[in-house]
């Protein structure tokens, strides 16, 4: 099946060599030989393997970017049969698992087992180009993470733009959180918005526009130019994003009418899309490098080393998967030696604490290091079929914290979280993320829920006068 694969991309890479150019041979059994094709499919069947035993329940399947990355890798990859013994994603997927050895993160070996798989096909088929890597990597958990935590302040930032863009042209707008508000309509800035969902379909587009050109015009772009035009789509799309909020609030679109899904996808065609089609057009034909004629360099690779590397990344692997599973079955909190007065307490899997009283609840999720994903509410809270509304930065006594309502169907509660070490309290992901990874500190996230807006700033008040939550934090 994978030798199967490989010779259609293989195909479709001589199918698209220019006139005149030597085409680069076909892959068959003949030419390849027993000796190349069995280690390719013990190879890659080995990480693939590792890669499901170890993620099969991170890597979220019904996510978009996983689907659309799955969809779009045949079409971007390219092989250049003949021009095997590459290293490169040997290097760094050694790398990768010597970290993964030490900082057992998901994360890593997800990027790890990928850079595994390239550099088998490197190594017994031929050199892939780079827009492969790149799929992957959108299609991995971080990548989720990050769109999911990181593009919050993204979020009201795009709101506190569009209400100032809007109040200078006169509007009688204004704002709260990721919320518009105009002539009593409300109007938010979430996730589940067309435009921002339309990010990875972007950014996939973008890489399948790239391989379409290069294939087209016989030029490639260097990673920095590819990455030039990535980061051209992500401004296009908040540009897109901006706009489209204008629009909608201007002709008071609520999100129940069918208008408010076609402004989204007029806006990202409009403003992302139909740009992204010329400058991807003519960045590949004035910058793009000339393809030069792939000759076969099998008599020039050094299998000693091929294999020496390819032996030591399988040690490194298995160790990795090793700490991993070790990692997944330990970190229980022995929350019975730490109990605050006036909460009943419970454990939920292996470390997240739930306290409860009649005016709050609250969950107390400790977070392994700087490197590692949090527990957060924007998450977690939808996994349990609840949508944030009304999300914002609040400040409560001294304290910033990030404050949003919940809502699912008729239930409507009020939640507010912070990360916090027993000491330190602070919203920031960066500030949180190097104090742990400069003075080895652990922090928390905590989210404190209640069923009115004055309860939960009550119960907030309460616990910052006291820092009851102080010892429990600091014995994880």
């Amino acid at each position: 099946m994978i030798t199967i694969w490989i010779n259609n991309l293989v195909q479709k890479t001589n199918a698209m060599v220019p006139d005149g150019r030597q085409p680069v041979p076909e892959l068959t059994t003949a030419n390849t030989g027993a000796w190349k094709s069995l280690p390719l499919v013990i190879g890659v069947f080995t990480y693939a393997a590792m890669m499901y035993f170890v993620l099969h329940q991170h890597i979220m399947w019904t996510l978009m970017n996983t689907w659309l990355g799955l969809l779009s890798l045949p079409f971007v990859t390219i092989i250049r049969y003949g021009d095997t013994g590459h290293r490169r994603y040997g290097y760094w997927a050694i790398l990768l698992a010597l970290v993964c050895c030490l900082l057992p993160v998901n994360t890593l070996f997800f990027e790890a087992t990928v850079l595994a798989i390239f550099f088998v096909i490197e190594t017994f088929v031929g050199k892939t180009n780079s827009l492969p890597f790149i799929i992957t990597a959108m299609m991995s958990p971080l990548f989720q993470f990050v769109s999911s935590v990181f593009t919050f302040p993204i979020r009201l930032k795009l709101t506190a733009w569009t209400a100032a863009g809007m109040q200078k042209m006169g509007s009688n707008v204004t704002v709260q959180g990721n919320m518009l508000i105009e002539g009593g309509k409300e109007f938010t800035v979430d996730p589940a918005c067309m435009g921002l969902n339309m990010m990875v379909t972007s950014l996939v587009l973008l890489v399948l526009l790239i391989a379409i050109y290069q294939q087209k015009l016989h030029r490639r772009l260097a990673w920095w130019q590819t990455g030039i035009l990535l980061m051209l789509v992500f401004i296009f799309n908040l540009v897109a994003n901006v706009l489209r909020i204008v629009m909608l609030v201007n002709f008071s679109i609520l999100p129940d009418n069918i208008m408010h899904e076609i402004m989204g996808l007029l806006c990202w065609t409009a403003y992302v899309l139909v740009p992204a089609v010329f400058i991807t057009k003519w960045m590949i034909r004035r910058a793009g490098r000339s393809n030069q004629t792939i000759m076969a360099t099998a008599a020039t690779t050094r299998w000693p080393l091929s294999w020496l590397i390819q032996a030591i990344l399988l040690i490194l692997m298995a160790v990795a998967v090793r700490q991993l599973v070790q990692r997944n079955e330990s970190g229980a909190i022995d929350v019975v030696s730490k109990p605050v007065p006036g909460y009943k307490q419970q454990k939920i899997g292996t470390d997240v604490v739930k306290l409860e009283n009649d005016q709050s609840l609250v969950y107390i999720k400790p977070i392994p290091g700087f490197y590692s994903a949090d527990h957060n509410p924007m998450i977690c809270w939808r996994g349990s079929g609840y949508q944030l509304k009304q999300t914002e930065e609040a400040v409560i006594g001294t304290q910033t914290v990030y404050r949003a309502s919940l809502q699912k169907e008729r239930d409507r509660l009020y939640t507010a979280w912070w990360y916090d070490d027993g000491l330190l309290r602070t919203i920031s992901q960066w500030d949180w993320r190097t104090d742990a990874l400069l003075h080895r500190k652990r922090f928390s996230l905590v989210n404190i829920t209640a069923a009115s807006k004055k309860q939960l700033e009550q119960e907030i008040m309460a616990v910052l006068a006291d820092n009851r939550f102080c010892q429990l934090i600091r014995s994880q």
